[in-house]
């Protein structure tokens, strides 16, 4: 019924929850028994899920394929979220490329708990070409 499978991969266990908690019998019965607020709220967590996930795979690919740079941290605003138990928070920074090229930007981004950046700090990141406001730090 619940096919655990600890070796499954993260996106694939999410899409079978959802399928289990919304479609066929066992959404029929969930939502019958457990009522329509519990089932808004556990789609509620599968979706931050999703939402983490996508946020790690892009950080991962601009880790690969990003352009390197230095930037100064203008300001950080905490959003509250946490993904892997470290906070997400809205950075502006100056940025300096690597190619001499200079610009302003801001984005959220998952910060170390441990070493969550402050206003003045100079951290070095990575940045998507055709979306600056897409950067992960580098540590």
């Amino acid at each position: 019924m619940f096919n655990i499978n600890k070796n499954k991969d993260p996106k694939k266990a999410l899409e079978d929850a959802d399928k289990t908690l919304n479609k066929g019998l066992m959404g029929g019965l969930v939502k019958g028994v457990m009522g329509k607020d519990f089932v808004d709220q556990m789609n509620a967590g599968l979706d931050m899920g999703k939402q983490a996930i996508a946020g790690m795979e892009n950080a991962q690919w601009l880790a690969e394929n990003g352009l390197d740079a230095e930037a100064e941290v203008v300001s950080v605003t905490d959003t509250g979220q946490t993904v892997n138990m470290n906070p997400v928070a809205v950075l502006q920074i100056k940025v300096t490329a690597a190619d001499g090229k200079q610009f302003d930007t801001a984005g959220q981004v998952m910060v170390p708990r441990l070493a969550v950046p402050r206003a003045g700090d100079k951290i070095k990141i990575k940045y998507h070409p055709d979306n600056p406001a897409q950067f992960t730090i580098i540590t």
